[in-house]
This record gives structure tokens, sequence and C-alpha cells, in this order.
């Protein structure tokens, strides 16, 4: 049967259509599904605009606070239960484990606390409560990670990112500009998404709480692991931090944009340096090479989209042409840091986490000093092409200890 015969839009018998065929491939797709997440996040902030200045900053202020506490408090889950493994979350681990993670809750409550109060613009107590939702939806969605569910988990997050520019729409249509109805909304929705992740995924946690740690809690692999973690908090946000500082906020609104924009287009990675932490596999090296080229293709052809996204904005509205020249300095950045994303995690895999932290640690003391000395004299400018500089000298060094911690284990396995 030809096409003509079938009719316009049909496909030949047995054969989905085009367009069904490409959602389906996107809703199985683990790296869509967080992108697609990734996408209703911004769009949320986007319709945050909705709201007089006052009341947006009461909004970002909270929400920034207690995701910023949970980045702190969370203690890495699921990069440590990645790296541990599928057979140590299903027989090994027990209740001493579980306590541990169940204490990110209250620990990143209190974080979220503490920083929507050095703010001040912010509600410590709406603050601390998301913290304690998201932390606690992290540790089922973090065992089903560790199981290889990556579609589901992410699904999931698809979903209830969904929810929340959803709500923030309907709340626009009522005209209700109150800050605080809003934070309630978004709360509203990492409460329900993490009683979703229980019901899905904490099973494994429920068997944990019924039998005894076959052996003692790799805390010190736990702080490694996480120590790196909060050095990149510094790396990725001290660059805007320093450019407020001594370029106002005129420029920090042009150059944060363009960042935004930018880390969209790495998205791609986490997605892909879970699954490398996962792989204990034979044949992990050569994966490996294909994730790389992967993410590297990812973030440069996302790259270009986003660099589109930010022509248009600039043409439409007033003040904004210079982000999508920042942008494009800034592909580099988002390319290396892709990069960087894997090698960490086949670092790590490795049991390399406390060279991981060094370098972490080293490239953060790097920012910390160094976006201060290029802020003042150079702007937004030199702020770029130093954190172009410092993220690819951070995924060369993780290449370099990779192809080291590779080579030590086949000389180790060759001696055995």
């Amino acid at each position: 049967m030809t096409r003509q015969e079938l009719g316009p839009g049909r496909s030949s018998p047995g054969r989905p259509r085009p367009a069904a065929y490409a959602i389906r491939r996107a809703v199985g797709s683990a790296t869509a599904m967080y992108v697609a997440a990734l996408a209703m996040s911004g769009f949320a902030i986007l319709l945050s605009v909705a709201l007089p200045p006052a009341e947006r900053g009461l909004l970002v202020a909270t929400t920034t606070s207690a995701t910023v506490g949970v980045a702190v408090g969370g203690l890495s889950l699921e990069t440590f239960m990645l790296a541990q493994g599928s057979d140590w979350l299903r027989e090994r681990s027990g209740r001493r484990s579980l306590a541990v993670y169940v204490a990110t809750v209250p620990l990143s409550a209190t974080l979220g606390w503490i920083f929507a109060w050095y703010a001040e613009a912010a509600s410590p107590a709406l603050a601390a409560t998301g913290a304690a939702c998201v932390a606690a939806g992290t540790m089922p969605a973090a065992a089903g990670l560790t199981l290889g569910r990556f579609v589901a988990v992410y699904r999931q997050r698809a979903l209830f990112a969904a929810t929340a520019p959803v709500l923030y729409l309907v709340l626009i249509i009522a005209s209700v500009d109150d800050a605080t109805v809003w934070l309630l909304a978004w709360l509203g929705c990492q409460a329900v998404m993490a009683v979703a992740m229980w019901a899905a995924h904490g099973a494994p946690l429920g068997a944990m709480a019924r039998r005894a740690s076959a052996e003692p809690e790799r805390l010190a692999r736990l702080g490694l692991t996480h120590t790196g973690a909060v050095a990149q908090i510094f790396t990725y946000r001290f660059d805007q931090l320093a450019l407020a500082r001594y370029q106002g906020a005129d420029a920090l609104a042009i150059y944060s944009l363009a960042v935004a924009a930018i880390e969209f287009s790495q998205a791609g990675a986490v997605v892909a340096a879970q699954r490398t932490l996962r792989d204990h596999e034979e044949g992990s090296a050569d994966r490996l090479r294909r994730m790389l080229r992967r993410a590297v293709y990812l973030a440069a052809g996302m790259g270009v989209l986003v660099l589109v996204g930010l022509a248009g904005i600039g043409v439409l509205t007033s003040g904004y042409a210079a982000a999508v020249l920042l942008g494009a300095l800034l592909v580099p950045r988002s390319v290396a840091v892709s990069v960087g994303k894997v090698l960490s995690a086949r670092l790590v895999n490795l049991g390399g986490e406390r060279t991981t932290a060094v370098i972490a640690l080293g490239t953060a003391l790097a920012a910390v000093v160094g976006y201060p000395l290029v802020a003042a004299p150079y702007g937004a400018w030199g702020v770029a092409a130093l954190s172009v500089a410092l993220f690819t000298a951070h995924s060369t060094v993780l290449g370099l200890a990779v192809r080291s911690g590779a080579g030590r284990r086949v000389a180790g396995d060759g001696r055995g």
C-alpha cells in the first residue's frame, strides 16, 4: 500500500505515525524528561514576572533559599547512592544507612531557614518547609535511579514540574498577586511530588528499615562526594555575586540571563553522569567515550538553539541585546561543564571521590579569588571569559585523573 493510498498524515500499516513515534520516544527518554522538567521550571520562572517586583522578590528569594538548602544539606544522595550500586542498596545497606538519609530532611530544612533568614526578603518558614519536601522526595528518587529506573523517575519529575506553571497560570487569571499564595502553590507541588516518589520508589528504603546494615556506613565516601558538590556551588554561582558587587544590578541582569539560558544546554549531561556512575560492568571505558561524545554534541547543539532564543529576547526587549554575545562566549563553558560532569562521575565510579573533591575545591578557590579580580576592571566579559577558563581547566584535570585512575585499575587487574 502506498502513502497516497493511506491518505495524508498516515503511515504504512503496523508502523506508528512519525509524530506519535517521536512523542513516545521522548516520553521514554530520561534525557528528554530531564530537559522537559528543566523547561517547565524555566517557564514557571518566566510566569513569575506577572507578580509585582516586591512580591516576586519574596517568591524567588524563598524558593532559592530552599533549593540551596537542599543542595548543601541533601548530602548529594543521588550521586552517592548511584556510586554505591544497586546490589549495595538491595542487600548490604540497612537501618544505619537509612538514618543518614533521613537526616538530610531536617538538615536541609534548617539550612533553608538559615539562607532565607540571611536573604531577609524570604520567608524562613516556607523555605524550610520547601527544603524538607524536596529532600524527602530526593531519597526515594535516588533509590529509583540506583535501581536503573531513570525514565520513571524523570518522567515523574517532568510531570510535577509542569504542575507549578499550570497553577501559576490559574493564579494569574485569578489576578492573585500575593507571593505567599504562589509559594503555597509551589510548596504543594513539592509535597505531592515527594509523596508520589515514595509511593513509586520508596520500597527499597522501607526494606532498609527492616534489616541491619551489613557493613559500616561509608560516611567518608559520602562526605568526600558531597564536599565536591558543595564546592561546585561556589564555582557555579560566585561569578554572579562578584559581578553584582563590582558592576551592579544592570550588568548582573544581562549576565545572569545568558548564564541561565546556557545552563539549559548542559541539561543532558546530568543524566549521562548518573548513567556513568551506575556503570560498573565490563566495557565501561568504551561506554564512557560514547557518553562524552553525546554530552558534547548535545551541549553544542542546544547551545545554538539557546543563542537563537537569546537573540529573540534581545530584539523583543530593551537592554538585553548583549545577552546573545555573552551567551556565545559562554557556550564553551557549557561544553566543558557537560564533559566535567561525566568525567567526575567516572572518577567517583573508580573510587576517586577524594581526587574529585580536591579538584572541585581547587576550582572553587580559584573562582572565589579570581572572579572579584576580573569583575571590577573587565565586568561581565571578564567574568564570562574566566568562567570558561575555569571550567575548561576543571574538565581537563578530571580527564587526566580518570585516565590515571583507569590505568591503575588495569594494572591492578593484571597483577591479580
